[in-house]
Order: C-alpha cells, then structure tokens, then sequence
C-alpha cells in the first residue's frame, strides 16, 4: 500500500503539535511549581503580603486547593480575616481539605461569627484524622466563642473515640516526660487494636526515651500500616538515622517528600541523610534548592558548612561557620562546628578559642569538653586534658573513654 508524501507530513506535523503541547504543559507545569514554592518560602519569612501575590498571579483554574490554603494562611496571619475565611471555603471546595476546614472555622472565630465557625469545625471534627480535643479547646482563636450557644451546643456531641481519649491522655503523658506511663497506655491499645497511630505513638515514646532500636521497630510498622501521612515517614527516617539504618531512612525521607513535596524542611532533612549515606554531592544539591528559597537560612548555612567538610573542602566549611558565628555569637554549636574543623587543619590555638567560647556559653556540652581536651593534649598540657576527658566522660561522653586510659592512666 503506497502513502502519499503529503500524507506523511500531515502526520509529522500532528506529532511536532503534540510534543510542543506536552512541553508547554511541562514548562507551565514548573512554572506553577516555582510560585507556589517561592510563597512557601514568604511564608516561613512571615512575608505573608508576598506569598499571597505570588499565589494570586496564579489563574484560577490552575489553582490548587493547598495553594488556596496557602493564599488563605496569608490573610489569616495578617489579620484580614474576611479574605481569609473565602480562600480556606474554596480550598476545600476544590478537594476536601481538612487543614482548610479547621482555618476556616478558627478564620470565622476571629471575626466573632460563632455559628459559621462551629459549621466549619463539625466537618473538621468529622475526619478521621484530628487535633486533640484539647488542642482544640485551648485554640486561642476559639476563645472569642467559647460563650456562645453553638459552641456549647458543639460539645454536647462526643466527637471522640475512647481510643482518640486513650491517644490524647498518651500525648499528654509524654510531654510531661512520663514515659512508662504513657507506653503502658500504647501497648494496652496496641494489644486491643493495632493501629497505626499508636505504634507510631510507640514510636514517640521510645524515641523521647532514647530506644531507638523499638522506636525503629514502632515507626516502620506505623508506615506499612498507613502509607499515606508525611508525619509517620518523617519520624521513622528520625529513628532509622538513630539506629545507623541510613538507607532506610532515605527512603523514608523521600516517601515524607513525595507525599508533601512543598515542604521545604523537609530537603534539608534529606541532605543531612545523604551526607550519613556519603552522598555528599546529592546532599549539596538538596541545600542549594533550599537555598534558592531561603538564602539567609541558618540551618542551610550550618548544614553546608558540614557538607563542605565531608566533601573534603574545610577551610570552605570554616567560612560557612564564621559567617554564622559573625551573625550570632551566642550559639556554642557553631563555635564546636569551626574548632571541629579547624582540628582537621591542625590549627589547634583557634580550635581551643573557639571551644573555650562554647564552653562559656554552655558548660554542659560534652563535645566541647572531649574537644577541649584534644587541643591540651596536642599543646602537651595533659593534666588539664586529662581533666576536661573525665569531665565529658562524667557528661555521658564515651569517646573520651579511650583518651583517659591512653594519656591520664599510670
């Protein structure tokens, strides 16, 4: 079967249409991207005027419902209440968003429209994942109708399980450092029901006790459970870096980004996982694309500072350490991040400065202490190392273990 030439170039033409369009959509599509980042960068710089400029320069159709929150937050946190109330309305409007529900209800608070306020909070208080009643209750933009009928009314409805009452009573425990108390409350429940919540509970409470091993154990099961919250990937990356599982933490961190990839907190998480898994390029290159957004940003700035010397390049990660300190003298890490570095050069008078300047803005450090001791012992000053090891040994510092018994025992 012959085909005409013209026939030929109708279809290359057709085919050239489609790419072009697809390219379109893939350069708009990274456009979108880039504002809506860069409003969540306004956002944490509190720049609330910016982000919402940002967002609204966005089409409507192409709007998203967390960018609706997001334009909603900025209102919200600049007073302006009316405006901030519609974009939380339209961001669950677009897909049910239960973040947008529970501003909208707090939104309608501030303006003292009790009523509204209460709608908005029962579908809130209809979704399976929630504040506390508790954190609810002691919401500060909910103290403006706390005296009102419809929040009476609110309550007379028991919107908790006894499980939620037995997870809130857990939570409370552990943040007063009750440990023992608040894991009997997660296994009872875990032995009653196994949810993910409470071994991701469990995961908490063996993390807040320095277990990491079963917090390990806790927060893997909670994810294989519900593949679907940030929280749970973000604490079990936390506790597989405790346990030295560095490559399942990367996973986890990146699950955490997958499922929330606007949170720009969480690429710096990732970059100090990279660098445990030696992967010190990858790790720069997530720093750098947090610094695109926030430049000025002092955990980016400490974190490349390390990243530099793990690449091998200290003196570079001393010029970060010292525009850190030279901005903020009061932080002992970023004096013990300089002396660490500074050790690695041999340079060992500015490495004992800058440790004698932690230890003077916080003499329970046991690093310093250990570090100190390293400086005396290469000025040949071994009593008075041998004095700042016990002292960090006394600390909880174990490395310092092995200098004492090289250098101070006879």
């Amino acid at each position: 079967m012959k085909i005409s030439l013209t026939c030929i170039m109708q279809k290359r033409s057709i085919c050239f249409i489609c790419v072009a369009f697809l390219l379109l959509l893939s350069a708009n599509a990274q456009n979108l991207n880039e504002m809506y980042l860069q409003s969540r960068a306004d956002m944490i710089r509190k720049e609330y005027a910016e982000a919402g400029q940002k967002i609204l320069s966005i089409s409507v159709r192409e709007r998203t419902s967390p960018m609706y929150v997001t334009l909603g937050e900025s209102f919200y946190f600049a007073d302006r209440y009316v405006e901030a109330a519609r974009f939380f309305v339209l961001a669950d409007s677009v897909r049910t968003n239960p973040e947008a529900q529970l501003y909208a209800a707090r939104a309608y608070a501030m303006m003292q429209q009790p009523a509204q306020a209460v709608e908005w909070l029962q579908k809130y208080l209809s979704q399976r994942d929630k504040l506390t009643e508790s954190e609810i209750t002691l919401d500060p933009a909910f103290e403006k109708i706390e005296r009102s009928r419809e929040w009476r009314e609110l309550w007379n409805r028991d919107w908790y399980s006894a499980a939620d009452r037995r997870e809130e009573e857990a939570a409370i425990l552990l943040r007063r450092n009750r440990h023992t108390d608040a894991l009997a409350i997660v296994e009872a429940e875990i032995v009653r029901a196994s949810t993910a919540r409470f071994h991701f509970m469990r995961a908490k409470v063996y993390s807040s006790m320095e277990q990491y091993v079963p917090a390990h154990e806790s927060a893997q099961t909670a994810i294989r459970m519900r593949n679907n919250i940030p929280e749970y990937f973000v604490q079990a990356a936390y506790v597989a870096v405790r346990v030295k599982k560095y490559d399942i933490a990367l996973e986890n961190i990146n699950r955490a980004i997958r499922l929330e990839p606007y949170q720009l907190e969480l690429y710096l998480q990732r970059a100090s996982i990279l660098r445990m898994n030696q992967r010190v390029d990858d790790a720069r290159n997530d720093i750098n694309f947090y610094f695109k957004y926030l430049p000025d940003d002092t955990k980016a700035l400490f974190q490349m500072g390390i990243a530099e010397i793990d690449a091998g390049n200290t003196l570079e990660g001393i010029e970060y350490f010292t525009i850190l300190i030279d901005n903020d003298r009061s932080i002992p890490e970023y004096f013990i991040a300089r002396a660490d570095a500074r050790l690695k050069t041999n340079n060992y008078a500015h490495a004992g400065d800058d440790l004698s300047q932690a230890l003077d803005l916080d003499p329970t450090i046991p690093e310093a202490w250990h570090k100190k001791g390293i400086v005396l012992q290469h000025e040949n000053k071994i009593e008075d190392a041998c004095y700042c090891w016990r002292k960090s040994l006394n600390m909880g510092y174990r490395e310092a273990a092995e200098y004492i018994y090289k250098f101070c025992i006879r």
